[in-house]
């Protein structure tokens, strides 16, 4: 009986333990679902998240630079794009280009007017010296066309252009190719069995793209809803005993004072 009675203390106090990293999941889960809605790819938090052993000085020692892209300009220089940031080589040094500071950086395109860099956090322009982000949103293979115009990829947006970088719409003449396109033309997406399992984690499988966050948002909910369900059962049971343990050793005290 006493061996239960231990088994059952250690599995209170290590699920008590277990709890957080439950409540954890459950919440980022449903932030995730909603993170374009909500704009947490545009919150910065550098500052705050230097004491988490995956950032901060440890972080960056732990992780080497992944090299993603390189352009090499007219005038000499080098642009060199990483998983965290666009380095430019003049000669023998490097240095990082601030305004991109730890985004990912995917392709580099020259044009006649500028630099265009494909990241992440969006697409980046650099025009006499100075970079800005001139649209948002996840950025990929930035193409240079032989009429000086540029065209990106946009993961929720599609095929962008752009004749001068400053406006950005999707080629026309490629867009009407496209829609022209019979049902029967476009091949069947393949399914590996890792996507399968991918897509059945996500809820995609069982409600598609579109409707993935709603399975993502019922299992956040779920996982939230058991923690702090079991935190209550368990800080319940923990009163409890409390309680008894207090009214056994007052009923003691009475005793022993009417025995004397």
């Amino acid at each position: 009986m006493q061996l239960n009675l231990k088994a059952r203390d250690w599995h209170n106090w290590l699920s008590v333990l277990l709890v957080v990293p439950m409540l954890l999941v459950g919440f980022t889960s449903i932030f995730l679902a909603h993170k374009k809605e909500l704009g947490l790819n545009d919150i910065d938090l550098t500052p705050y998240v230097a004491w988490l052993p995956g950032y901060g000085e440890s972080g960056r020692r732990a992780q080497a630079p992944e090299v993603r892209s390189t352009a090499t300009l007219t005038d000499g220089r080098v642009l060199i794009g990483t998983q965290n940031g666009l380095f430019e080589v003049v000669g023998t040094s490097a240095h990082a280009i601030p305004e991109l500071g730890g985004d990912q950086i995917r392709d580099i395109a020259e044009l006649p007017w500028g630099i265009v860099v494909a990241a992440k956090a969006g697409i980046w322009l650099s025009q006499d010296g100075r970079w800005q982000r001139v649209v948002a949103g996840d950025a990929w293979n930035a193409h240079r066309h032989p009429d000086g115009s540029v065209s990106v990829t946009l993961k929720d947006r599609g095929l962008v252009s752009s004749n001068d970088g400053r406006e950005w719409s999707p080629p026309a003449s490629l867009r009407a190719v496209l829609a022209g396109l019979p049902s029967t033309d476009m091949p069947d997406e393949r399914v590996t069995l890792g996507k399968l399992m991918i897509d059945m984690h996500t809820g995609k499988a069982f409600l598609g793209k579109n409707a993935e966050w709603v399975w993502i948002d019922l299992l956040g909910f779920v996982w939230v809803f058991l923690g702090f369900t079991g935190l209550w059962l368990w800080w319940r049971t923990q009163t409890k005993k409390r309680d008894s343990a207090l009214k056994r050793a007052q009923q003691a005290a009475s005793v022993a004072r009417i025995t004397q």
